[in-house]
């Protein structure tokens, strides 16, 4: 059975009476959906019907704007949490309540939303509130991808080859020189050509031809640059070998372009001996910060979650305020209700049912001039009711 975690919020006029028109939803809903009322402040502000127009597709963007950030705090949240509930449950909550049981025991909070701020005043604090929130949680997780990026390079890093690898956690601090006159390199090169290095390494020329008069034994008469035998195999692995030479420092670079020539890779290692830390080291260090980051972030999400979803719940009864007075007339007499289809199978016969006793509600007007309507998309489906949907699932796929 597919899993659907969609509340409806839908209005319809209370007539004769708040009571029987919500009498009325529970008599359509009976056997195919929970229903609960939504208390919408019967003292929030109307202003004037051109100002609810106006401010209608302003409520509609913001409200998309709300949900978007509602879901993607509470699916970092389902990311960081260490075990995964199961696809489809509800598995946050606001102030210990399940978000369904919030939703249908909504409560204004006046406190916070104060009913004698305009429409407009109200709108523009969701989306100042929001935004705010949305901003600090980017910069966090950038914060947090940073470190995480950090640990999963060096994991890589670390089973990649000789050429690219880490060499802090092979090599012995010891083994480099970084005098003032001297310096050691490493050299990466394949296994089967260590001999063949080892014959030439020494014998590099500063002489632009090349030319090396030959002493005893094959060796140049004058070794200009290298140490004699300093050349150290340090590392095998796979068909690689790790090796170290020493050589004077000033002619560092000609090396590296005279090794190039002989098929090897060079590499240079620079240690700071004194507060020497192995790339292990390193990343154990970088995984404790990270996990201090991913700890600081679950718990900022938490209570940031909360925040969000919260003036979304409130942002939802502001739209069921307005879109009833427009729908509807005025004065403001409305019934709100929250309803959850028992299965999707059940949607199409609860539409049905609750179009009977509310299509004579709906403006005369509205089925043919929908398009029209402040709020509301031309391709939408139209409803004899306000219909919104607030989706609870924050599971991700």
């Amino acid at each position: 059975m597919a899993t659907d975690l969609k509340y409806w919020i839908i209005s319809v006029p209370s007539k004769p009476s708040r009571e029987s028109a919500y009498s009325s939803i529970q008599q359509c809903t009976n056997g195919l959906a929970d229903c609960s009322k939504f208390n919408v402040p019967t003292n929030l502000r109307v202003g004037t019907l051109d100002s609810l127009m106006s401010m209608s597709d302003e409520l509609v963007k913001v409200d998309h704007m709300v949900e978007h950030t509602a879901k993607k705090i509470g699916q970092q949240i389902y990311t960081l949490r260490e075990t995964k509930p199961e696809p489809g449950t509800i598995f946050l909550n606001i102030g210990g309540a399940s978000l369904s049981d919030y939703i249908k025991r909504f409560q204004w909070d006046t406190a916070k939303y104060s009913v004698r701020l305009s429409v407009s005043d109200l709108t523009n604090r969701f989306q100042e509130q929001v935004s705010a929130i949305e901003e600090e949680y980017r910069q966090r997780i950038t914060d947090f991808s940073n470190v995480a990026h950090a640990v999963a390079q060096y994991e890589r890093s670390s089973k990649a080859n000789l050429t690219i690898r880490d060499l802090s956690d092979i090599i012995d601090v010891d083994q480099i020189i970084d005098s003032e006159f001297l310096c050691t390199l490493f050299i990466v090169c394949n296994k089967q050509n260590v001999k063949d290095w080892e014959a030439v390494y020494e014998s590099f020329s500063t002489d632009p031809e090349g030319d090396v008069s030959e002493g005893r034994g094959g060796r140049p008469a004058v070794v200009e640059y290298v140490v004699p035998g300093s050349l150290q195999r340090i590392f095998e692995e796979g068909d690689q070998a790790l090796l170290c030479v020493t050589l004077l420092k000033q002619f560092k670079e000609l090396f590296k372009q005279e090794a190039v020539k002989h098929h090897v890779t060079v590499r240079e290692v620079k240690i700071d001996k004194e507060n020497f830390k192995s790339g292990r080291e390193k990343q154990e260090e970088m995984k404790k910060e990270m996990k201090e980051k991913q700890n600081k972030l679950f718990q900022w999400c938490q209570t940031n979650f909360t925040e969000v979803f919260t003036a979304w719940a409130h942002l939802k009864a502001l739209r069921v305020h307005v879109e009833s007075i427009l729908r509807f007339g005025l004065p403001a007499e409305y019934v709100g209700a929250v309803i959850k289809p028992h299965k999707i199978s059940h949607e199409k016969k609860l539409r049905s049912a609750l179009d009977v006793p509310f299509a004579q509600h709906g403006s005369v007007h509205m089925q043919d001039m929908k398009e029209d309507v402040p709020g509301f998309a031309s391709n939408e489906k139209f409803y004899p009711y306000v219909y919104l949907e607030m989706d609870l699932n924050y599971c991700k796929d």
